[in-house]
C-alpha cells in the first residue's frame, strides 16, 4: 500500500456516477496529476481526498490511516484552487499563516514559518503587501504557500494555473514542481492540461466518464497508450483505416498499400482497424526499411518550433510535424509527396 491509497472509490450523485471503481497507491513524495475532459470525475476524486465530498464506496488511506469519513480540518491536507481563494482585507504574512492561527500556534513559530514560506515561493519581504498589490502568479503562488505552511502530508492543486497568461503558467508551474521536490510533499494535481501534466508529473492518471483509462509516466502514457480515449486525448495523432492482412507478421494494408506494424496483432486476417502514428512519428521522402504511403500536400501550417504538413492521401488526411530549422525547405501545397514511417511507430486500435 502507497502513502496515499484510493480502493474502490466511488461517487454516487443522485442516478449520476461521477466516479466509478477508481483504484491508486501513491508513493512519499511523488507527484501525480489527474488529466481529463471536464466532467470525467478528476476534481470530485480530489474533492474526495480534501474531504470536501464523502465516497459512496471505497476507502482513503493517508500513511496508514484511515482518513475515509474525517472531516476537512482532521486530514492534514493542503488545498490550492483555481481562484486564489485570498483574503483580501489581510496582508499577505496574514493569510499565510491562517491556518497557523486556527491552530493556535505560538505567534513566534506563526512568524518563523511565514518568513520560510515566504522565501521558498520567492516573495521575501512581501509580507506586508496585501493581495490586490500582486499580479495573478504572485497570487497564487502566495494561495500555494498557505496550502503549505501547515505542512500537510498531502498536498492538494485544482487546476490552480487556469487563470493566468500563458507564459504565467508555464513559469509557475516550473515553480510549483521546484517547491514539490525542494519540500518533498506528495502531491495531487488535477488539470486538463497535457502539457502540464505531461511536464509535472511522476506518473499520470487519465480520467474519462468517471473512469481510470490509465495510469503510468508521461512517457509509458504518451508512447504506449493501452486505450483508443489515451491515444486520442493525449498529444496529436493520425488514425488510418487499415484492413488486417496477416495478424502473425503485423502486416496490414491502405487503400491497397501495405504497411508494416513489426509485430502481432490480435485481429483476424481481413478485419478492418485502424493503424493509430503520432505525427511526429512521420517523415517526407524515401526511407529504406520503412513504410511508405503517396500523397499529396494538401496545407502546411508554421507553428515555430514545428511546421505541421497536412497530407491528402484520397479519403484520409494525414498530420506530420517537421522540426523547424533555418535551412529547412518548406514543402509546397499540392506538391505530390511520399510519407515514411517506422513499423514501430504505429499502432492497430479499435
Amino acid at each position: 500500500m502507497g502513502f496515499l491509497a484510493l480502493t474502490n472509490i466511488s461517487k454516487v450523485f443522485g442516478n449520476s456516477v461521477a466516479v466509478r471503481d477508481f483504484n491508486l497507491d501513491v508513493e512519499r513524495g511523488e507527484f501525480i496529476s489527474f488529466l481529463g475532459p471536464s466532467g470525467c470525475g478528476k476534481t470530485t476524486t480530489l474533492r474526495m481526498i480534501a474531504g470536501f465530498e464523502l465516497p459512496t464506496t471505497g476507502t482513503i488511506v493517508v500513511n496508514g490511516q484511515d482518513i475515509t469519513m474525517k472531516p476537512p480540518n482532521q486530514r492534514n491536507v493542503g488545498m490550492v484552487f483555481q481562484s486564489y481563494a485570498l483574503f483580501p482585507n489581510m496582508t499577505l504574512a496574514d493569510n499565510v499563516g491562517f491556518g497557523l492561527k486556527i491552530a493556535r500556534l505560538p505567534k513566534a513559530e506563526i512568524d518563523r514559518t511565514v518568513a520560510e514560506m515566504l522565501d521558498v515561493i520567492h516573495l521575501p519581504g512581501f509580507g506586508g503587501r496585501y493581495p490586490h498589490q500582486l499580479s495573478g502568479g504572485q497570487q497564487q503562488r502566495v494561495a500555494l504557500a498557505r496550502a503549505l505552511a501547515i505542512h500537510p502530508q498531502v498536498l492538494l492543486l485544482d487546476e490552480p494555473l487556469s487563470a493566468l497568461d500563458a507564459k504565467i503558467r508555464v513559469e509557475l508551474r516550473s515553480e510549483i514542481r521546484r517547491i514539490q521536490r525542494q519540500l518533498g510533499i506528495t502531491t495531487i494535481y488535477v488539470t486538463h492540461d497535457q502539457e502540464e501534466a505531461l511536464s509535472l508529473s511522476d506518473r499520470i492518471v487519465v480520467m474519462s466518464a468517471g473512469q481510470v483509462e490509465q495510469i503510468g509516466t508521461p512517457f509509458e502514457i504518451y508512447n504506449y497508450p493501452r486505450t483508443a480515449f489515451t491515444a486520442a486525448f493525449i498529444g496529436q495523432l493520425n488514425m488510418l483505416p487499415v484492413t488486417i492482412a496477416d495478424p502473425q507478421t503485423g502486416m496490414c494494408t491502405f487503400e491497397g498499400q501495405p504497411v508494416a506494424t513489426g509485430e502481432p496483432i490480435e485481429a483476424a486476417t481481413g478485419a478492418a482497424k485502424y493503424l493509430a502514428i503520432r505525427p511526429e512519428e512521420l517523415g517526407l521522402g524515401h526511407s529504406p526499411g520503412d513504410n511508405h504511403l503517396d500523397g499529396r500536400i494538401e496545407a502546411v501550417t508554421f507553428l515555430g518550433a514545428i511546421v505541421r504538413v497536412r497530407v491528402d492521401l484520397g479519403d484520409t488526411f494525414l498530420s506530420v510535424d517537421l522540426f523547424n530549422e533555418r535551412l529547412l525547405t518548406l514543402p509546397q501545397v499540392n506538391q505530390a509527396v511520399t510519407v515514411n514511417f517506422p513499423p514501430h511507430a504505429c499502432w492497430v486500435t479499435e
